[in-house]
């Protein structure tokens, strides 16, 4: 008895998924969604249409994703991320460039108008 499935006619499966119930008769007869035909009305079960919407979306994402990750678009990213690496590794260089000076050849001095002086050796 737990295996019996709830099959509710298009009328109910339309207002689940939002297709019109024509639409959700050519999917069942096209194979798409699980259905079957008692006279002249299609029945068919809500997990078949939950599944089928699961599907779609998940086609859907797949699509976004290649789109996304097209060619054209993956080697302008690669082409950027290169720019973005190269500037930062130039700057940080420049950065560490600073003269290094030893600080035990440093003295301190003052002159005569009692500014700090140093004096390298």
């Amino acid at each position: 008895m737990g295996n019996l499935k709830k099959v509710i006619s298009l009328n109910q499966a339309a207002q689940i998924s939002g297709y019109t119930q024509d639409y959700l008769g050519y999917l069942i007869r096209n194979g798409e969604i699980r259905g079957v035909k008692k006279g002249r009305v299609w029945f068919t079960t809500e997990e078949a249409v939950r599944d089928y919407l699961f599907k779609r979306k998940i086609i859907k994402e797949k699509f976004v994703i290649k789109g996304f990750f097209s060619p054209t678009r993956t080697k302008k990213i690669i082409i950027f991320a290169i720019i973005i690496f190269l500037g930062c590794t130039f700057l940080a260089s420049n950065l560490n460039r600073t003269e290094n000076i030893n600080r035990a050849e440093i003295r301190s001095a003052i002159d005569s108008d009692g500014e700090a002086i140093i004096i390298k050796n």
